[in-house]
């Protein structure tokens, strides 16, 4: 092995520092766009274990999938979630075909979104990160190195 003579420490130049810009913002963002999508009458007839179902199980899966490559995220949608949509008198398909980017696959209840603006619910919470982390380093000089 080869020896070094710098140090593999880590100096905190300052306290950790964070907002509410993880998972829970781009979920928000996600609920935003389904509710474009479906309208908000649809949206208020949901309780939260709906959309607990919906953002926990179907929204984590389909960010997980989203990796610079795929053309397109699939959201399964939930029984509650159609009902409500049936209920208030609406249909996915004709809903989804008013939103550009956005189809539906009645077959498996699948809510098919372009890639492209499934990522536009990650823009606020990055353009966040980016600011915050932007503003720190305004304020500390000689950081080599960023921990996030």
């Amino acid at each position: 092995p080869r020896s070094s003579s710098w140090s593999m420490t880590i100096a905190e130049v300052h306290e950790p520092t964070g907002g509410a810009w993880g998972g829970t913002y781009v979920d928000d963002e996600v609920k935003k766009m389904i509710e474009g999508i479906v309208g908000e009458e649809v949206t208020k007839q949901l309780t939260m274990d709906d959309w607990l179902e919906v953002l926990r199980i179907h929204i984590e899966e389909a960010k997980k999938g989203l990796n610079g490559e795929s053309e397109k995220v699939i959201l399964q949608l939930s029984n509650p979630f159609l009902d409500s949509v049936r209920g208030s008198g609406g249909d996915m398909e004709t809903l989804c075909k008013s939103t550009a980017g956005v189809s539906y696959r009645k077959k498996n209840a699948r809510l098919i979104v372009d890639a492209a603006v499934f990522a536009k619910c990650f823009g606020r919470p990055l353009d966040s990160i980016a600011s915050h982390i932007n503003d720190l380093l305004r304020r500390k000089a000689n950081i080599q190195c960023v921990l996030v």
